[in-house]
Formats: C-alpha cells, sequence, structure tokens
C-alpha cells in the first residue's frame, strides 16, 4: 500500500544533529541490544577458490552458524515463476538443469560443512551455463529440534542485499527517475533540510561504490537508537537518515569506506523521489519482474512459529533478533536459494523477457570505482569483484551476515558459473562452514577449478 504520510513529513527545521538523535531515541522501545556488523571471509584452506583476510584488507568484516544433523532430502522445487520469469526452477525446463544426483552432491558437501562446524543448516546454489544447476540443503531450522532444512526455506541474505538495492536503483536510472551523478542534495535535500555541506554534494554512484563520507553505519549514538527505534519502518529509515546527513562527514568523500548507512541513504532516496516504500519498490522493481516469490524483509517465518531457518548468534543459541529497520535496503531480504540463484543468474547477463535493466546499466553496476590493483576487491554496485583463478579473472563477490545468519556469493561472469551457500548461524565458525562449502562446491562443479 502506498505511504501516506511517511514519506512527506515536513523536514525538521534547524534541529541540531543532537537533536536529532534525541528524537531517534524517544522511539526506543526496552527491547534486547542486537549488533550489525559487515562481513568479512575468513581464511579458506584454498586461497585460490576464496579470499585470505591478509591479502584483503578492504573486504566487509562477518558472523557464524552451527549445526547438528544433516539430512539430504532433495524434494522437487515448486517455486512458481511469472510469465517474464529468468527461469522456471520445475526440472525440466529450459533454465533448470539440475537433477536428484547434484541436489544430492550439492547436500553432500553442505553435510561435510555442517558436521565440521556443528551448524543448525545450510543451504546452497549452483549456477552453471546460465542454468541453476542444481540447489541442496543440509541440517535442522533450529538447533536441538528436529525440523529439517527444506529445499525451499528461506536464508536471510544480510549484507548480500546491497546488490538487489543497487539493482533497484539501475531500475530507477533506466526509467530517468534517477541519475548516476544525482546527488544527495538535490534528491531530498527539501525532505533533510539540515543535510551538512559534506554530503550535499555526493552523488547516488559514490553511494552504491561506498565512498559517499559515511561510515559503517554513521555516529555511534545515531546507530545505537536506530537498534532500538520502534515505529513503521519508513519512518526509522527518514529519521536515522537525517541524524546521519546532519553531522559532519565521518571519513573523505571519494575514499572506500563500506558503509551500510550508504545503502540506508540509497534506500531512502528511492522511497522519497518514488513516493513508494522501499519494500513496495523491491517487490515491483525487482522480485516480481525475476520472479522471486519467497523474498522478504528481516527474518522469514516467526519467533513462535519454525516454518523457516531460525537465526543463531555465533555461540549456536537461536536468537530470532534482526539489525534495524533503519538499513533495510543495507542487509534484511531474505529468499530461498532457487530465488537468489535467479536474481545471480540476472547479474551473469541471463536477463527476463523483457529485460530488467539495459546491457549498459547492468554494465554501470559491475564496473569498479576507482583504480583497484590486481589483487585488490574492489567494490562496485552492491558487489565486490576480487580476482580468481578458477573464475578466469574479477569474480562477482559478497558476503551477507546480519550477525545471526552468514552467506556467501560468488560468481563468475567470464565463465558463466557460480555458487551460493546460506547458513542460519552467525559468527566465526558459520563463516568457516560457508567458506568450506563454498570452496568445495567451487572445486567441485565449476569448470576452471576441476582439476
Amino acid at each position: 500500500m502506498p505511504m501516506k504520510n511517511n514519506l512527506q513529513q515536513k523536514p525538521i527545521a534547524k534541529n541540531s544533529a543532537r537533536n536529532i538523535v534525541i528524537l531517534l531515541i524517544a522511539a526506543i522501545v526496552g527491547a534486547g541490544a542486537m549488533t550489525f556488523v559487515v562481513a568479512q571471509s575468513a581464511n579458506p584452506a584454498n586461497k585460490n577458490l576464496l579470499p585470505a583476510n591478509k591479502s584483503n584488507p578492504t573486504a566487509p568484516t562477518g558472523s557464524t552458524n552451527t549445526s547438528t544433523t544433516s539430512p539430504t532430502s532433495t524434494s522437487s522445487d515448486v517455486a512458481q515463476s511469472s510469465p517474464n520469469t529468468l527461469t522456471s526452477t520445475v526440472p525440466g525446463s529450459p533454465n533448470f538443469a539440475g537433477s536428484s544426483v547434484v541436489d544430492t552432491d550439492i547436500s553432500k558437501i553442505l553435510d561435510a560443512a555442517v558436521k565440521k562446524q556443528s551448524m543448525p543448516g545450510m543451504a546452497a546454489a549452483v549456477i552453471l551455463n546460465g542454468k541453476i544447476l542444481g540447489v541442496g540443503q543440509s541440517g535442522v531450522r533450529k538447533r536441538d529440534m528436529p525440523d529439517p532444512i527444506l529445499r525451499d526455506d528461506p536464508f536471510h541474505l544480510g549484507t548480500c542485499t546491497k546488490a538487489l538495492t543497487a539493482t533497484m536503483i539501475g531500475v530507477l536510472v533506466d526509467e530517468g527517475k534517477l541519475k548516476w551523478d544525482s546527488t544527495i542534495g538535490d534528491l531530498i535535500g527539501r525532505e533533510i533540510s539540515g543535510i551538512t555541506p559534506d554530503y550535499a554534494s555526493v552523488t547516488i554512484d559514490q553511494l552504491l561504490h561506498h565512498r559517499g563520507g559515511l561510515s559503517a553505519h554513521g555516529p555511534t549514538e545515531v546507530w545505537e537508537a536506530a537498534k532500538y527505534a520502534k515505529g513503521p519502518a519508513a519512518q526509522q529509515r527518514r529519521v536515522y537518515v537525517e541524524a546521519v546527513l546532519m553531522q559532519a562527514a565521518q571519513a573523505p568523500v571519494g575514499k572506500y569506506v563500506y558503509s551500510n548507512a550508504g545503502y540506508a541513504v540509497l534506500g531512502y532516496i528511492a522511497e522519497t523521489i518514488t513516493n513508494t516504500p522501499y519494500e513496495q519498490l523491491m517487490q515491483e522493481k525487482v522480485f516480481t519482474p525475476l520472479g522471486l516469490t519467497s523474498a522478504g524483509f528481516g527474518n522469514a517465518g516467526s519467533a513462535q512459529q519454525l516454518t523457516a531457518p531460525y537465526p543463531h548468534i555465533q555461540t549456536g543459541l537461536p536468537n530470532f533478533v534482526d539489525s534495524p529497520a533503519a538499513i533495510t535496503a543495507a542487509g534484511r531480504i531474505h529468499m530461498n536459494m532457487t530465488d537468489w540463484a535467479k536474481f545471480c543468474l540476472m547479474h551473469l547477463g541471463h536477463q527476463p523477457t523483457p529485460p530488467l535493466l539495459k546491457p549498459e546499466t547492468l554494465e554501470h553496476l559491475h564496473e569498479l570505482a576507482g583504480e583497484v590493483p590486481a589483487d585488490g576487491f574492489g567494490y562496485a554496485g552492491g558487489w565486490m569483484r576480487p580476482n580468481r583463478d578458477w573464475a578466469g579473472g574479477r569474480t562477482l563477490y559478497h558476503v551477507g551476515t546480519n550477525t545471526f545468519n552468514y552467506c556467501v556469493a560468488w560468481l563468475s561472469p567470464l565463465k558463466d558459473c557460480g555458487v551460493l551457500v546460506a547458513c542460519n548461524q552467525g559468527g566465526k565458525k558459520a563463516q568457516a562452514a560457508v567458506d568450506q562449502a563454498a570452496s568445495d562446491l567451487i572445486a567441485r562443479f565449476m569448470p576452471a577449478a576441476k582439476k
């Protein structure tokens, strides 16, 4: 439903940043604290397949996962596709190349990771030559409960949400509602009257590439207040973004600093210029055109009913907390592995009919900003671009975590292949489990990785 007043409130004129923070704190509820960190890949056994922290100082930092049992169910994928969807996931369709044998192989690889790192559950998808080669799963939805992870279970994508937000921004560019060089001041200066000069001239492109002068979450006091804020999601975003933008830049504009706050600003800009909530925009501009029927926001399922993988903290204890609604555009989307694979296939160039993005727009989202060393990561629009031998060059890569779930996407545009792995726990052990599974899947299924 369209938002009535949330996006068209009068700006809080002439308030200091401190007063904005006070307003945000006024919305605090007495809930338990939660944290949200940037995700960084662990140091995997095969550094040629996955990134090592030593060579990756600019990669975002991360979370963990745990599991006890490992069923290898290979039930058919029954996700429905819209007529113009990129991929039908029903076996036998033109874009589904999988089989129960492949699904079982994927699940066995996950079994090993679940067992070694004592994860609750994991799931994965493999993409090859424009098709979803297979989907596998292992473990349980909640530790010490019998309910197994199912093929269609949605997983929290954490900071991998950024690629989805960037895609929606690309759609708005194609529609003429935004330009890559549109500035914060031009786009929302009337709604937020106190934007500092540091941020007023920051462009959409700089926000996409984490070069807008914002820190990971904005000023500490603003972030702490956002974690406890209550009320409509759009209102939380507005107050959070206003508080962030009314303070001085926390890093030099133009310098790479990974920022969830920057993507929160992008989400707020999108919903402000369209007068449409971010969630509705994503549904209309990305989810529906790609047939991502399992996609949603925040934790999947509910704290009371075990209908989806349940989040776990890094020690393995279940905890249904999520990141604050203020940063939904940076890290709060969930979907099942098949739908995530559909989205990733689009970024490998396999677009729906009609295409979701113009070819030049898709290419722009994959372009690095500034000079990046050959062995450096570099950040594009929602993706990192590390070089990997198995991929034949630069990959599209991102880790996702809200500290209660963990996932990773590795795509090779040159080889037209990729692997996606997700886990319903956060922390270092989950990171290790996801990296182990991704490395083994790459070695098993990616053409260039075969011996």
